[in-house]
């Protein structure tokens, strides 16, 4: 038998909302557009049912969840996705349509945009309380209609028996993988571990891995929705077991393949450079600043509240911040300054290396 089981300033915050599927079009209210040049602004929600989800995104982030005790996977807190895009707190507008209107001032001059002009970046939370499928994605090289998936997991919280499959055990061979790929015999190939609460796991394309079950993690990827699923611990959702074997890689591990921090001058910790996205926590209780350089900003806010002051010509705004939201800091914005009502603990993420 398998190991596994299956606000704004002005207006207060919004009920997140459930969803089937994704919406390209939302009611049109008399809401204005954000202003030219954009400025810091939040973003509203999305959730998604899965089957592998639960009730814990209430309990550990204070999310409002649907009545009924349907079982929520993931809640979109930054998307620009074909299907539908985060909308914009207080406003008329969504983050598909300022990207497109003003690429430049919103995401930085030279800063690569995701598929179809979208914005680069996604973070999602979620509840994994039973297993996720084991899957994998593709690079941007092997992508086709989409970026690849380079993405990585904060883990926020954990049950008993959480687990975290990341790459394959010492010895496993190529020709063994691809045999069992879609069978159960592949759950011996595979590295599992026990994650910790603040532990950073980094899933390069191409890694077989799957989380849960009893896992909370807030999700920072690239813009794609490219997911092979290989195996689903004998569930019976369809599977792409030749799509996975065209791009899986040989990860081995002895250990867990979490990412070490690197403290830094302003009291935040540096947890994961890559290609696409940098990621940097801040659990503190003073002022931080935070240059732009010209690319934008993305700050979450996993606990405590403050706001989120710039300069706008002489004088100084600001916008509420509290959790679990999410804000961006557009790129032509020179500098964010957070200031916290007391403890704050803070994801700070935006372009990577490339």
């Amino acid at each position: 038998m398998s190991a596994f089981r299956h606000r704004s300033d002005e207006l207060p915050p919004r009920a997140s909302r459930p969803l089937g599927r994704l919406r390209t079009s939302v009611s049109r209210s008399r809401l204005p557009t954000i202003s030219q040049p954009p400025e810091p602004f939040l973003l509203e929600r999305e959730l998604l049912p899965k089957v592998w989800g639960g009730r814990a995104l209430a309990d550990t982030l204070g999310i409002e969840l649907p009545d009924g005790g349907e079982a929520i996977g993931e809640s979109w807190e930054l998307f620009d996705r074909p299907a539908g895009s985060s909308r914009i707190r207080g406003t008329d507008e969504t983050l598909a349509e300022l990207t497109r209107r003003c690429p430049d001032e919103l995401v930085g001059r030279g800063v690569r945009l995701g598929y179809g002009g979208a914005f680069p970046l996604m973070l999602k939370f979620l509840d994994a309380r039973e297993a996720l499928s084991l899957q994998v994605h593709p690079d941007d090289e092997q992508a086709r209609g989409d970026l690849g998936k380079d993405e990585c997991c904060l883990v926020l919280s954990v049950t008993d028996d959480a687990r975290f499959v990341h790459g394959l055990r010492p010895g496993v061979d190529k020709d063994q993988l691809l045999a069992s790929l879609e069978s159960q015999e592949v759950e011996s190939m595979l590295y599992t571990f026990r994650p910790e609460v603040g532990q950073l796991v980094h899933v390069p394309p191409g890694t077989p891995h799957a989380m849960g079950p009893g896992v909370v993690a807030f999700e920072i990827q690239e813009n794609s929705d490219l997911t092979y699923r290989c195996y689903d611990w004998g569930r019976s959702r369809e599977v792409q077991p030749e799509a996975a074997r065209d791009v899986v890689q040989m990860v081995h591990h002895e250990r867990p393949p979490v990412q070490r921090s690197t403290s830094l001058a302003d009291g935040g910790e540096l947890l994961l450079v890559t290609d696409h996205f940098f990621v940097r926590r801040y659990q503190v209780a003073h002022r931080i600043e935070l240059p732009t350089d010209g690319r934008y900003l993305t700050i979450t806010c996993l606990g405590g509240r403050g706001r989120i002051e710039w300069s706008r010509g002489d004088e100084v705004a600001s916008v509420a911040l509290e959790r679990p939201d999410t804000a961006l800091v557009p790129a032509c914005t020179g500098a964010a300054v957070v200031v916290p009502d007391g403890p704050v603990d803070l994801v700070v993420c935006g372009p990577g290396a490339r």
